[in-house]
């Protein structure tokens, strides 16, 4: 009785959220985090979407072509940003020193939160996966 009650209990937690996330409403922390590194931006779309390991997460589209991942507690996953790059200021110090002195000529288009650290993708199409401290584990072509 009481995983059904449980249950019940998140899936309406679950629909209210995608309410939110659909009506373009997104909780105060992510909006904080737009605002901080995006101040010149805004919102244009929001969608709920399963992530790779199938949990929900939330997409936010701003008005430069920056695309935000946010998990439901609205802490960012995935960044990506073609035109101009990730901002410096939301990369990891040890990871944009890295990029400068390794690829001077290139500037990071994807920032991604991932169990092993981190992993980033070039303008020149490469990914490189860093561990939590920053530190380059191994690029891939």
């Amino acid at each position: 009785m009481r995983k059904r009650i449980w249950t019940a209990v998140l899936w309406c937690l679950t629909m209210l959220l995608v309410t939110a996330c659909v009506d373009g409403k997104i909780p105060p922390h992510s909006e904080a985090f737009i605002n901080q590194y995006f101040p010149h931006s805004s919102v244009v779309l929001v969608e709920m979407d399963n992530d790779d390991d199938d949990e929900l997460e939330y997409s936010v589209l701003l008005n430069d072509g920056t695309k935000i991942e946010f998990d439901l507690q609205g802490h960012w996953k995935r960044v990506g940003r073609k035109k101009t790059g990730v901002p410096s200021s939301l990369i990891p110090p040890a990871i944009n020193q890295y990029v400068r002195i390794h690829f001077p000529e290139d500037v990071v288009t994807k920032l991604s939160k991932k169990p092993y650290g981190f992993k980033i993708e070039l303008s020149n199409d490469m990914d490189v996966r860093f561990n939590p401290k920053g530190q380059f584990m191994e690029k891939i072509d």
